[in-house]
């Protein structure tokens, strides 16, 4: 299970910083992971943010062991903070095909779980402080949770799609805006994710 508790002061290990496409600016970085990832048996997942005095500029959801713990005090704002940027910008609810999220030849398998997905549809969840989107990814509806909203087919418009599909809320990310959009959640399907946004969030 994650060790890290959220307000943790960590930096990217010499592995992550090597594979990552999506890195975060310089300077330390925070856990911003959901408590409960502190009880989740068999998984080391966590998020992790980098903020500043303009605000969220980064998240990533990476495994601790992409992670290196600082001696440094602990930020005990660093969720909240996030939490702002969620559910907001111009492009909420657009879908998006960021490619993978590491490099290509990345030297060993990478310990993000949706890193080698190259034609994965995610979803905008909201916006940095900086401008760049928030994004989760989705996932076969094989196993929802409440941090899983599954999203009917009927709402989800873009090419190929052909299933219902859930929201993996614990692996969102930050992607360039200048991301293209490939379609959209529709009306039908936003209110049941915006709840589960929202109670994610707050914990």
């Amino acid at each position: 299970m994650a060790t890290l508790p959220p307000g943790t002061i960590v930096d990217l290990s010499e592995y992550a910083a090597e594979v990552l496409r999506f890195l975060p600016p310089d300077g330390d970085l925070v856990v911003v992971v959901h408590p409960s990832a502190l009880h989740a048996a068999r998984s080391t997942h966590t998020q992790v943010a980098h903020l500043s005095e303009i605000g969220l500029s980064w998240l990533g959801a990476l495994d601790e062991d992409m992670l290196v713990a600082l001696d440094a005090e602990s930020d005990a704002d660093a969720r909240a903070d996030c939490a702002a940027c969620f559910l907001q910008g111009a492009r909420l609810w657009e879908v998006v095909r960021p490619g993978a999220l590491v490099v290509p030849d990345a030297p060993r398998a990478p310990s993000t779980v949706y890193g080698g997905s190259d034609q994965r549809p995610w979803i905008v969840i909201g916006e940095t402080d900086t401008g760049d989107l928030l994004a989760a990814p989705l996932n076969d509806a094989s196993n929802p949770k409440w941090w899983t909203p599954v999203v009917p087919r009927a709402a989800l418009s873009f090419p190929g799609n052909v299933k219902e599909s859930q929201v993996e809320l614990a692996h969102a990310w930050s992607l360039p805006a200048s991301m293209a959009s490939v379609g959209e959640v529709t009306p039908l399907g936003r209110g049941a994710v915006e709840r589960a946004i929202r109670a994610y969030v707050a914990g």
